[in-house]
């Protein structure tokens, strides 16, 4: 049997290191549009700070060990579900028996001329090189970061420490507003403000602005502001170019069903490019992080490999390790009841944890994660979820539920 897997991310090489563990003998083809072997995304910035290889989370000869057939710098432009078939950038076709769409994501700035040259981000290596490399090769000393969500924290932390004068512009009153809740966001705040961070609240931008190339950022005050460097840092969009003319079905992401599947036979998907159902919520859209796409990866290699497997659903989480005070948010960012303290506000709804927020000292992230994910109701030893034991081995799983 032949796989081909389109996307050498972590839901690609999970896909193919999961199927090749209980599969020794099928072939695995695998393609990615970026001239490296697999990386890690959020180590990149680890990478950039210290030249740390840290990102490139599997080794060299990665291809050879693990018995995939790797092409590098390779696009994949069509696919042709009916003949079990792809296209690539030179037109040759290669045949599938199935096929894994671990396509990723890209950037996504809704602003007028964000198509212009000369806008940055930080989504993929070879985006993240060439704006490294303007700043350390001198040719840039000023930055504008449109957007203080994750990704747009994380850049602009990397290049002050870069030695970078940053401004970031917020169109919200608050950083990491998916996330984090206002409590924990004014300490994320005030650390990046601490670092020479410009961060602008309730600044709204309107257009990036220039004859041939971007030149500037248009407030929608009128006011324009101008730097070496501009970066878009507005979110993600799901890779979807390739499935023009395939039939597979798509909202926003690729739509699936509880084995990963598309909506046409024998493919299947995972990642960045796919819709999931929130295993709190219930409901479905895009859940863009690095875990999700380990876990689906894994869920459909299971599957290639006839290892009947259902995804349970996505997380909800993020972390910031950069700021010099660790934040983990896990989860919803409200319920119908909350604990809280300086360093931790748990969010209760029925008497269940679901999600939690950590400042400082997270090493309750592994406990408080368990029993969000179990859904038990944890009401009678709730006080617990606050005691600076928990995470630290004196309070286990087993202790607690003593008390149910």
């Amino acid at each position: 049997m032949k796989i081909v897997i389109i996307g050498a991310g972590p839901a690609g090489v999970s896909a193919a290191e999961t199927l090749r563990a209980h599969d020794p003998h099928c072939d695995i083809v695998m393609f990615s549009a970026e001239p490296y072997p697999p990386y890690s995304p959020p180590a990149m910035i680890d990478h950039f700070l210290t030249g740390s290889q840290a990102h490139l989370w599997r080794e060299a000869d990665w291809p050879k060990q693990t018995g995939v057939v790797y092409h590098s710098g390779v696009e994949v432009t069509a696919i042709q579900p009916q003949t079990h078939s792809i296209t690539l950038q030179d037109g040759s076709k290669v045949d599938y028996d199935r096929l894994v769409l671990a396509t990723g994501g890209s950037l996504y700035a809704p602003l007028q001329g964000a198509d212009l040259p000369g806008i940055y981000n930080f989504k993929s290596l070879s985006a993240a090189e060439v704006l490294v490399e303007k700043v350390k090769s001198g040719q840039a000393s000023s930055a504008i970061i449109v957007g203080a969500g994750f990704i747009g924290m994380e850049i602009a932390l990397l290049l002050r420490e870069l030695g970078v004068q940053v401004t970031q512009i917020e169109m919200l009153d608050q950083v990491m507003s998916t996330m984090l809740d206002s409590q924990t966001a004014a300490v994320a705040l005030g650390i990046l403000r601490e670092r020479g961070i410009d961060v602008r609240l309730n600044t709204k931008a309107k257009a990036f602005v220039g004859n041939k190339q971007a030149e500037g950022v248009q407030l929608e005050s009128g006011e324009v502001l101008r730097a070496d460097l501009l970066i878009a840092a507005t979110g993600i969009k799901p890779n979807l170019k390739l499935l023009q003319g395939s039939g597979i079905a798509h909202k926003w992401g690729i739509t699936v069903d509880v084995h990963l599947q598309t909506s046409a036979a024998d493919v299947y998907a995972a990642g960045d490019a796919v819709e999931t159902v929130d295993r709190l919520t219930g409901e479905t859209y895009v859940h863009a992080i690095f875990p999700n796409a380990v876990e689906q990866g894994r869920v459909v290699g299971l599957n290639l490999a006839g290892i009947e497997t259902l995804y349970e659903g996505a997380e909800r989480m993020n972390s910031l390790k950069h700021l010099g005070l660790p934040i983990m948010a896990v989860g919803l960012k409200s319920g119908d009841e909350v604990l809280q303290d300086r360093q931790r506000t748990i969010y209760l709804k029925e008497g269940c944890v679901v999600g939690f927020q950590l400042v400082g000292d997270i090493r309750a992230a592994g406990i408080l994660r368990t029993i969000m994910n179990r859904r038990e109701n944890i009401r009678r030893y709730k006080d617990l979820l606050l005691s600076p034991n928990l995470g630290q081995g004196m309070i286990t799983w087993k202790a607690m539920t003593a008390y149910l």
